[in-house]
């Protein structure tokens, strides 16, 4: 019985079916040809499995199909400005950002991404708390299970170096997956001669729920056509391949906290995984040796980024580097806090 609602669990979180094998290589971003047709100006979705963000400008943005490679511009609210190529909407937005129809994020700006087949939606209580502290907001889109973390994290990076002189600190918040794309984007950024990685104005991260060591529940699947079929390349990457994944994978070289979830009682946490977990992932998979801190709580992977504590533990990392105070901060040193997870066979 235990077994079948531990099934049941993974399962809400692997919702859409992928065509993406996992043998899939890195492709650069390019521009797929212009539609050739008039557009309208339809309303849409915003993009939620199949949609990726290239660029995100005052709440406008361009994104990338998934399946097509064509590309398209939505206005703040959803609305379809124009689509084709990426040089036709690029060109469509700097024409709205030199009219001033569009105003370019100023300040602090918070990039929140979204875990294996969630989406933006999932963050929107995150973004809604983090805009009334004060920050700017991009809560990146991207077809989690669709492409490679290597894939998204080049998407990541379109993203953040298309922000503008205007905004001067970067902040960062990210879920699960999320978190590993981040990693992905630091390691693809850095720079061999000053050891620099990423955007200098990347002040601090959050990480909630990581599976930093990989996924033994993703492992436990790994054989399961139903799981590739779902999770698509991401989940495989989480599972079979992470050997392969995880020496591209650079740590942070900002501060950065991990909250993770581990039930009080372990009777009622995940058998299937082993000491604490937030019935997804194990507390020691989200450990990572140089966290400025690290907050175990009583949370659920799926819910947690709703979570009053952790909406507040965010800000205050945001401001102050520490989650709760100066003096309950625990970092993670290498060896001794770290217990590395050992693939299942």
């Amino acid at each position: 019985m235990i077994r079948f609602l531990v099934l049941l669990f993974l399962a809400a979180f692997i919702l859409i079916p992928s065509r993406t094998g996992a043998a899939q290589q890195t492709q650069p971003l390019t521009n797929a040809p212009s539609a050739g047709v008039t557009n309208w100006e339809l309303p849409t979705a915003g993009g939620k499995q199949f949609w990726t963000d290239l660029r995100c400008v005052g709440g406008w943005r361009i994104q990338q199909n998934s399946e097509t490679g064509h590309c398209r511009l939505l206005d703040q609210d959803n609305v379809r400005q124009t689509w084709g190529s990426l040089n036709n909407c690029q060109s469509k937005l700097d024409g709205s950002i030199r009219t001033k129809k569009v105003k370019p994020l100023q300040g602090p700006v918070v990039i929140l991404i979204h875990g294996l087949v969630r989406s933006s939606a999932s963050m929107q209580t995150m973004e809604t708390f983090l805009q009334q502290q004060g920050y700017s907001t991009i809560n990146f889109r991207y077809a989690s299970s669709r492409k490679s973390i290597a894939q998204h994290a080049i998407a990541l990076r379109s993203v953040i170096d298309g922000l503008g002189p205007e905004t001067t600190d970067i902040y960062l918040v990210g879920h699960s997956l999320g978190n590993i794309v981040t990693r992905r984007y630091f390691y693809d950024t850095r720079n061999p001669a000053s050891g620099a990685m990423g955007d200098s104005r990347i002040r601090r991260m959050v990480m909630l729920g990581p599976p930093n060591q990989g996924s033994l529940a993703a492992r436990l699947f790994k054989k399961s056509l139903l799981f590739h079929t779902f999770a698509g390349v991401s989940g495989s990457e989480l599972s079979s391949d992470w050997e392969q994944v995880k020496p591209k994978l650079a740590t942070p070289p900002i501060e950065f906290g991990i909250i993770a979830g581990g039930q009080d009682d372990e009777k009622f946490s995940n058998m299937a995984l082993p000491g604490k977990d937030d019935f997804t992932v194990s507390v020691n998979e989200t450990k990572l040796a140089g966290a400025t801190d690290f907050l175990v709580r009583p949370l659920v992977h799926g819910t947690m980024m709703n979570q009053p504590l952790v909406l507040n533990a965010t800000a205050s990392f945001f401001r102050n580097g520490y989650f709760v105070s100066a003096a309950e901060r625990t970092p993670l040193e290498p060896q001794r806090n770290i217990q590395q997870m050992t693939p299942t066979k």
